[in-house]
């Protein structure tokens, strides 16, 4: 069982021993993975543990920086996500947050007016 399971989210982020880890829950699917693979994290896996690290030769404004602009975009797909509160706020974040807010998603396309409706 992972810290993510502990907390009933899908991720969640720690500062521990000179890094940052990224936990996510047991039998994470291949997305929510893939996407924190992409995100430039280290995925680690001992006996069928997975989880996620920042890599080891970041210091550590910049291991703080990933996580505050990976954080938004986790949300943003739909992830719920816990973070240390040293971890969490910064610049990154609110730049990456108002970025989000200037490029809003596309609403889908509403059915046009008074279109015919098919019947058998």
């Amino acid at each position: 069982m992972s810290l993510a399971d502990d907390y009933d989210v899908d991720v969640t982020c720690y500062h521990r021993d000179g890094t940052i880890y990224v936990d996510t829950r047991t039998d994470a699917p291949k997305r929510l993975l893939a996407l924190l693979d992409a995100l430039g994290l280290d995925r680690r896996q001992v006996e069928g543990d997975v989880w996620h690290q920042i890599p080891d030769e970041m210091d550590e404004i910049t291991m703080k920086t990933l996580v505050d602009r990976a954080s938004p975009l986790l949300a943003r797909a739909g992830y719920r996500i816990d973070i240390d509160a040293g971890l969490f706020g910064g610049t990154a974040y609110r730049v990456a947050l108002a970025e989000q807010a200037a490029h809003p998603a596309s609403p889908p396309p509403a059915s046009p007016a008074g279109q015919a409706r098919r019947t058998r």
